[in-house]
């Protein structure tokens, strides 16, 4: 018989682990294992490549409506007659004025989570696929025999809640974080529960990546060096040095067009430096694309200016694909590049940025020994996806 298992992600919008999730589901087994997903917002880059054999659970409509603008969400429930939703809308947005962070997650947590379907079925695991609102809904509102978190990131530079997730961890079966140096960090925060946590990297499958990269080159008659950087316009990942170091490469009489995939919350803060340093010729804003991969494959260069990262998704694409990388020194860089071998790590400020990228420029003979030592290294990792059936069985 079957295992019933559950996946739970607020989002399959662009980001890492939304990615990771997907090439998880494309290997699952699925003659030995029936798998729901519970996305709480039923839209996202990746959501029409979810495999057909996973059933997605509906009804998430309220939850979309709630968190969006008041005075249509106060509408839409008026109208559903749904009063109780228009009261906690109401506390909802009154929520903001709660001074400690905590507290204010907590509260909006509480009344977020009221919008999301009531699942009735038993589950053998029910997997949080994201830390935060996914793990908390399943330790606390998922019926499942057993139940695993996952930790995507450094705990410590993530700003959650620390007794808070203690008490989601204690109710938790198993912990999973995807790199040594996030477990470390676990361990720091929580050693008492070290017993629970695990690390399973997240999943990179060349056969998967190479497949997609084989488009039609999207950079086909450019002479410039082409420069490719995949992220969320958000803090951690520093597209602002991506920027600075584009106007620095330009200063230096460099040829560069520096393309960059991704959406986020800073994006009008980057479209802005980007016109106060006049690179609207050379950095230039791809926004959201569901097959970045023919865009990688066709780069010179591939960079990830990152301040912090659990374990870069992109970089493993990249490394897939075999390109010269530039990334910066984020703590958790030295499990996937060594320096000078299968990529170079600069400082994480503008100039040096820019002066690894020029240096690969420059040196044509650096960028092949690069891609020949990645192209002899082992990329792929698919059997990661064994741990996880270890700890569902």
């Amino acid at each position: 018989m079957k295992k019933k298992i559950l996946f739970v992600i607020p989002s399959l919008r662009s980001g890492g682990a939304e990615k990771s999730l997907i090439t998880l589901l494309s290997l699952f087994d699925y003659e030995k294992y029936d798998v729901d997903l519970l996305s709480f917002r039923r839209d996202g880059l990746f959501f029409d490549k979810i495999p057909q054999e996973v059933n997605v659970i509906k009804e998430t409509e309220d939850y979309e409506v709630f968190d969006g603008d008041i005075k249509s969400t106060l509408k839409y429930f008026m109208k559903k007659g749904k009063l109780f939703s228009v009261i906690d809308r109401i506390r909802y947005a009154q929520c903001v004025k709660e001074a400690d962070a905590y507290k204010r997650e907590e509260k909006m947590w509480s009344l977020l989570k009221k919008q999301l379907p009531v699942l009735n079925t038993e589950y053998d695991c029910a997997i949080g696929y994201l830390e935060g609102n996914a793990s908390y809904f399943v330790a606390d509102d998922v019926c499942a025999k057993k139940k695993i978190c996952y930790v995507h990131n450094d705990f410590k530079k993530l700003g959650l809640d620390k007794e808070k997730n203690r008490k989601i961890f204690r109710k938790c079966d198993k912990v999973v974080t995807v790199s040594q140096v996030c477990l470390e960090s676990l361990l720091d925060e929580f050693g008492e529960l070290k017993e629970k946590f695990i690390v399973i990297e997240n999943i990179t499958s060349p056969g998967i990546l190479k497949k997609y990269s084989q488009d039609e080159s999207p950079y086909k008659g450019k002479n410039k060096t082409i420069i490719t950087t995949v992220g969320r316009f958000a803090p951690q990942k520093a597209i602002d040095l991506a920027v600075k170091a584009c106007a620095e490469l330009k200063n230096r009489g460099q040829e560069v067009n520096w393309y960059h995939i991704g959406t986020g919350e800073l994006k009008a803060e980057i479209e802005k430096l980007i016109k106060e340093l006049a690179l609207e010729n050379e950095f230039i804003l791809l926004g959201e694309r569901s097959n970045p991969y023919p865009y990688i494959a066709g780069c010179d260069i591939y960079v990830q200016p990152s301040r912090f990262e659990g374990k870069s998704i992109a970089i493993d694409e990249a490394k897939c694909l075999n390109k010269p990388i530039v990334t910066t020194n984020f703590t958790t860089v030295a499990d996937q590049i060594t320096d000078g071998v299968n990529g170079l790590v600069c400082e994480m400020n503008v100039t040096d940025i820019a002066d690894k990228i020029e240096r690969l420029i420059e040196d044509a003979a650096l960028r092949a020994r690069l891609s020949e030592n990645l192209s002899m290294e082992k990329t792929g990792n698919e059997e990661e996806i064994e741990k996880l059936y270890g700890l569902i069985n």
